[in-house]
């Protein structure tokens, strides 16, 4: 998956990627560097997604997503499975705390669903979210998504949970 937003380079993560963070070590990378240490340093979702993709190599190409600004790594987004029977595909997203407000975050969630909606089996967008993680809580709300549920996770804690229909979100931003 490759794509870009006004202030963001996003790219998947490659097999040689995954492989190389497995082995303890962050990759080269070319052409950017990843002066915050995202994903090699605090919380990261590589070690659910390097299982996944070794499982299914083809999962690599959504299960994580680079964004580059002015060279830089400064988050991550990915899926956490292909969509379910329903259609629905869920979301997960860091971006490093230095460059949290500047419009990254809703930048890259806009890129992946739209990269992940020319998918004719993705009906339903899903973003968990803490109620104690403002940043977070802040973007869901600009986006009209609805409150469906919530989960206890065991990593996380308590999740509320949001989803809008596919045809509603391209609606709504990509008309």
């Amino acid at each position: 998956m490759k794509f870009e937003t006004k202030q963001l380079i996003c790219r998947s993560l490659s097999i040689a990627d995954y492989a190389d963070f497995e082995a303890g070590s962050e990759p080269k990378w070319d052409g950017f560097t990843n002066p915050y240490k995202h994903l090699v340093e605090g919380p990261s979702p590589l070690r659910h997604r390097i299982p996944r993709v070794k499982k299914d190599p083809a999962f690599a190409e959504i299960g994580l997503v680079l964004a580059i600004a002015d060279g830089e790594i400064v988050g991550s987004a990915g899926f956490h499975d292909y969509p379910d029977e329903n259609g629905m595909i869920e979301i997960g997203f860091g971006i490093v705390p230095e460059k949290q407000g500047l419009g990254y975050g809703t930048e890259l969630l806009h890129g992946m669903w739209r990269a992940i909606s020319n998918r004719p089996d993705v009906k339903i967008l899903r973003y968990t979210v803490s109620p104690e993680n403002a940043p977070s809580m802040h973007i869901i709300k600009k986006l009209e998504f609805e409150l469906v549920g919530e989960q206890m996770d065991d990593e996380d804690g308590l999740e509320l949970i949001y989803e809008l229909p596919i045809e509603e979100y391209l609606k709504n931003f990509h008309s």
